[in-house]
């Protein structure tokens, strides 16, 4: 808080003004030596902490009518700091202050507004009240106001209009939150040339501040060489700054880190604590990673049901394969009861969610009937699909047979061996005997005998009881040189790589800042 100066002639204080003066001058009744001396007895500040008479100094300033105690006392309301939070108290002065045009009362009120704090959540009156603020050079409104405009809330998104808030924030303000900002800009490639390296800068200053958002980003471009070199130790320290500081994003990958030996020695127990640490924040990847752990741990029945706890923390956090490895756990009823409600809820939320695995269940239920689903063909056929667009292996393979023989679908021969061919060139087995029947028949659009023995092979390899039948008949018809080269192509092959799917659905933009309240000192 900008400490306030009298604009009386006979008197003049301000935050630097000796103790004594401001005593004798507060006992006369005068405001601003009241609000003053109010403002650093209720923090103890110069002053042995007094905050019953801080308190009782600032609202005998502010029932005087002196803006800069009404916003003081606003604020103390608004954050529940030496009083107990009390939203209504808090807008009552806060609304009194910036009547008198007190920028930091209107700072604050702008952040009622965002937050619904006291009144109906409106984004727009929170802009108009940030601006009056910011036009008065209060540099954290500056910063707010830049962030409506950086995500178009409340304004119009405009880009131009945040860096024209937020670089004032950051450059004279100090304000490390605005660095953090402009740096999402640069790292976005919207402040010119070199923005990359510009970000680079904006996040160096703002960690140098201690931002926990500043700290993790700079880690990550350290980690990646985003407009700086590339450093592995430098990623690890700036990681561990965001996540001493509580950055749920640092905890998990500091976690990651130490569990696979990331630039770091491989260390179980410290991958653990950082992925407590994160799930504290209710970290979906971290809550999924304790889980598995505590799964580990079979033969203790506290341990599966921790287990279960954190794999539900994980699927309310919106993870996909977290939701529906629940949705087994709710169907099995092993370690938690039984419930077949909750299974369907979660499988449809996982698969609703774009979850390869959810979605072929899904398919799997409705075109069986399997409890509780009722069968539905045309709703099955939809997950199936689905599952299969989605690289699903077993959905491609169960599409393939389907369109093979046109069940439930239009029979389609060629689409069957795309399917088939693309789930075998990916290590399904199931497919890699099906490939291998239709080229053995034809039905592939061509007889390719050795081809088809290579695909035996890897099927029956792969566990597929029916190809060692088909391995033996199409082996009878073969040359020693074709059978040969079979061999040595199945002994060849290697799966493609399977398309990465993050389990957790998130904005690519790094930078879209929180709504946290601020306190204005």
């Amino acid at each position: 808080m900008n400490l306030p100066a009298s604009n009386t002639v006979e008197t003049h204080f301000d935050g630097n003004s000796p103790i004594s003066v401001l005593r004798s001058a507060s006992e006369r009744g005068d405001p601003v030596a009241e609000a003053i001396l109010g403002h650093f007895m209720a923090r103890g500040i110069r002053v042995p902490q007094d905050v019953e008479q801080g308190l009782r100094l600032l609202q005998h300033s502010a029932d005087q009518g002196f803006a800069h105690a009404m916003a003081d006392l606003g604020d103390l309301y608004l954050n529940g700091k030496f009083v107990p939070q009390d939203y209504i108290k808090a807008l009552h002065w806060l609304t009194l202050a910036a009547a008198k045009n007190d920028p930091d009362a209107e700072r604050d009120l702008g952040v009622c507004y965002q937050n619904g704090l006291g009144v109906d959540t409106n984004f727009t009156t929170a802009a108009t009240w940030y601006r009056r603020a910011a036009e008065q050079t209060n540099y954290v409104a500056m910063k707010d106001l830049g962030v409506l405009y950086m995500n178009g809330t409340g304004v119009p998104t405009n880009a131009e209009m945040a860096i024209f808030w937020l670089t004032p924030a950051a450059e004279k303000g100090k304000n490390a939150r605005a660095m953090y900002d402009l740096g999402v800009f640069g790292e976005n490639g919207l402040v010119g040339t070199n923005s990359l390296a510009k970000a680079f800068q904006w996040y160096q200053q703002s960690a140098d501040l201690g931002d926990p958002l500043g700290c993790w980003r700079l880690a990550v471009c350290y980690r990646y060489g985003k407009g700086g070199p590339q450093d592995q130790a430098k990623y690890i320290f700036w990681a561990g700054e965001a996540a001493i500081q509580g950055n749920a994003d640092a905890q998990f990958y500091l976690g990651e880190a130490y569990r696979i030996g990331d630039g770091v020695p491989l260390n179980t127990n410290l991958a653990l604590t950082w992925f407590r640490r994160a799930a504290t924040n209710r970290y979906p990847e971290a809550c999924y990673n304790l889980a598995l752990d505590y799964l580990q741990d079979k033969t203790n029945h506290e341990a599966q049901i921790e287990a279960c706890r954190y794999m539900l923390l994980a699927a309310q956090g919106g993870h996909r394969e977290a939701q529906f490895q629940y949705a087994v756990s709710c169907n099995l009823g092993t370690v938690v009861s039984k419930d077949l409600n909750q299974y369907a809820y979660w499988l449809k939320i996982s698969a609703e969610g774009g979850w390869p695995k959810a979605e072929f269940a899904m398919a799997q239920s409705l075109l069986n009937g399997a409890a509780p689903f009722p069968k539905d063909e045309v709703e099955g056929e939809k997950w199936l699909e689905r599952a299969a667009r989605h690289g699903h292996l077993g959905a491609l393979d169960t599409l393939g047979i389907r369109l093979m023989l046109g069940v439930g679908v239009t029979r389609n021969v060629a689409e069957a061996i795309k399917c088939w061919r693309w789930a075998a060139e990916h290590g399904e087995a199931s497919s890699q005997n099906d490939l291998g029947y239709a080229l053995k028949t034809g039905e592939a659009g061509k007889v390719d005998l050795v081809e088809a023995c290579m695909w035996f092979q890897l099927a029956e390899k792969g566990g597929i009881e029916k190809a060692k039948i088909n391995l033996a008949n199409v082996s009878s018809k073969l040359t020693d040189e074709q059978s040969k080269e079979a061999t040595q192509r199945a002994e060849n092959f290697h799966p493609q790589p399977m398309p990465e799917l993050s389990p957790v659905k998130r904005n690519d933009n790094p930078g879209t800042p929180s709504l946290d309240i601020l306190t204005i000192e």
